[in-house]
């Protein structure tokens, strides 16, 4: 009994130390988007004709008028905060990937079902931040003569927001496949790997292990239709674009090879008994 309470405990603070790390990277990348959006509103056609029209009344009046200087102020302090959250997201993915080291490093070293749980509730976190954090930012942009650096388009995309998004341009057969491999196959072999990891005696699983090394076989299609959405979604945006990777792809990333690990860990067993 005493066992169990404490892989129940071990178990549970693993997934809260994980979920809130996942949450505080999610946080931050999100208030990255939020900012980067501001930043995109301040470089936008229409505010660079204004700054450039303050930018003249400003040296009219000899700087009595500082509205152009409030401006560029800030944006320099939304720049500011803008790489802060992003170096903090960067910071607490580090920090994820460090709890799933450990996780990894106490199943090496333990060996027990426990372990293997906490693996897989790691995973699971880590499962829900590829979700919902950011996966792609694009900003369309060009130099425009006397105006500068103009952006004129700034999206930043989850799976969960892309999938609606694909879904919302009826591109049905795209938006199945990410839904399929994306989330309906991820949530099936979790609950597979959960059921086999709390039960006494592998070998009881025999139907289960068997179709979880079938789905197994196609783990990498998961990264695979990300990477699609990821294509998809720059080569919709027109000018001169950037596209950036971001946290949630390496989230996501996380959650595949964990998910392979853990299932490589319950067919070895199983195998060997």
């Amino acid at each position: 009994m005493k066992t169990k309470i404490l892989s129940l405990l071990y178990v549970v603070v693993l997934t809260t130390i994980a979920a809130v790390i996942a949450y505080e990277s999610w946080g931050n990348a999100i208030g990255y988007s939020h900012t980067a959006n501001k930043i995109t509103e301040k470089l936008h056609m229409e505010d660079n004709l204004k700054n450039s029209g303050k930018k003249i009344l400003e040296k009219i009046t000899f700087s009595w008028y500082d509205g152009y200087t409030q401006g560029v102020n800030e944006l320099q302090d939304l720049k500011q905060q803008n790489e802060k959250y992003d170096k903090n997201a960067y910071r607490f993915i580090k920090a994820f990937f460090g709890v799933v080291l450990l996780s990894l490093l106490l199943y090496v070293i333990g060996r027990k079902r426990a372990l293997l749980a906490g693996m897989i509730s790691v995973s699971i976190i880590a499962l829900i931040a590829g979700w919902f954090s950011p996966i792609l930012e694009i900003t369309a942009y060009q130099d425009i003569p006397l105006l500068g650096n103009t952006i004129f388009q700034y999206e930043s995309k989850s799976i969960i927001t892309a999938l609606y998004k694909i879904f919302d341009k009826q591109q049905y057969v795209i938006a199945a496949i990410i839904l399929l491999f994306t989330i309906i196959t991820p949530i099936i072999k979790t609950i597979i790997l959960l059921s086999i990891s709390f039960r006494e005696k592998l070998h009881l699983s025999t139907k289960s292990i068997t179709m979880l090394s079938s789905i197994g076989k196609w783990s990498m299609l998961d990264v695979f239709v990300v990477a699609i959405v990821v294509t998809y979604f720059s080569m919709k945006s027109a000018g001169q674009t950037d596209a950036n990777l971001q946290i949630g792809v390496y989230f996501f990333s996380i959650y595949v090879i964990l998910s392979m690990i853990c299932t490589y860990i319950v067919s070895f067993k199983a195998i060997k008994q």
